[in-house]
């Protein structure tokens, strides 16, 4: 058992493998009992690096979350019942707000080595906007703010990290949220303030963060006790990639059926109707 009083760590838990769309396996680091989410986030899939089916994942609906999906190499296709069309390329995001329900489908493909390396996250969306209209926004990679440090690069995704960067990340959640990819050489520290009040995670998405006496690895995921401020060391020979997330708590109960997250069982069963029914839109031929 950890001792609080001595670790950052509240909680580590190792992702589960699962299979999305035609044939993509990734790695699933939240949900996962007891923890059902950090801070706004609901939702962590990690996929690569690796060679992505061409099947990809076919169109399919969300509503109640919003949906971040970050390219660390290859790209991924998209399109949506919006009628957005386009790929996001390595270093960029697409964030949709799904509101009361919309349909998508995504591409991954290959870098010039025929690989991709992708993480999609879910943060809950403020009750507020459970009745809203969807909307999507593709953010090249040009557009997240960056940071080298000392043996390290920092890029800010989401959120605001005022001693660190001049500029709040692009990827604006309508919950408070922060969202980091940390990168540390052999050797390499990072240190930052947080904000006490957020819940906050770290993910490893390859090589081991060293927390405290906490180490995780590719696949794993570290709960944070709550803190001002977080420390993580690469004392490996191979490099650190990292996510740094949370934000502010999700409002429970937390309902989690498939594609949709709301509150209630009233509210994703509407959901359901909606979507068979049509009301979310159409596309690749689906509801139909």
């Amino acid at each position: 058992m950890l001792d609080l009083a001595k670790s950052p760590v509240a909680q580590k838990l190792r992702a589960s493998a699962e299979k999305v769309g035609a044939g993509l396996t990734v790695l699933r680091a939240l949900p996962k009992p007891p923890l059902d989410a950090v801070g706004p986030f609901v939702f962590l899939d990690h996929f690569g690096p690796a060679a992505p089916p061409a099947g990809g994942v076919p169109a399919h609906p969300h509503a109640g979350i919003e949906v971040v999906t970050y390219l660390i190499d290859g790209e991924n296709d998209h399109r949506d019942s919006m009628g957005n069309v386009g790929a996001i390329k390595a270093g960029g995001a697409q964030w949709i707000t799904s509101g009361r329900g919309m349909l998508h489908a995504e591409f991954p493909r290959g870098d010039a080595n025929g690989l991709a390396h992708m993480a999609q996250l879910w943060a809950r969306q403020p009750l507020a906007l459970d009745d809203a209209a969807p909307a999507y926004h593709a953010i090249e990679a040009d557009e997240v703010p960056q940071r080298a440090i000392e043996r390290g690069r920092l890029r800010l995704l989401a959120g605001k990290l005022p001693d660190l960067f001049a500029v709040a990340g692009p990827v604006a959640l309508a919950m408070p949220a922060l969202l980091l990819h940390l990168t540390l050489e052999p050797g390499g520290e990072f240190a930052a303030p947080l904000d006490d009040s957020f819940e906050m995670g770290v993910y490893a998405l390859a090589g081991v963060a060293t927390l405290g006496a906490t180490d995780i690895g590719r696949g794993e995921l570290a709960l944070l006790a709550p803190a001002r401020s977080v420390a993580i060391v690469n004392h490996r020979a191979t490099t650190l990639e990292a996510l740094l997330l949370g934000g502010a708590r999700a409002a429970r109960p937390l309902m989690v059926r498939g594609p949709y997250v709301f509150n209630s069982a009233a509210a994703i069963e509407r959901a359901q109707r909606d979507f068979v029914e049509g009301r979310m839109g159409r596309l690749d031929g689906v509801p139909f």
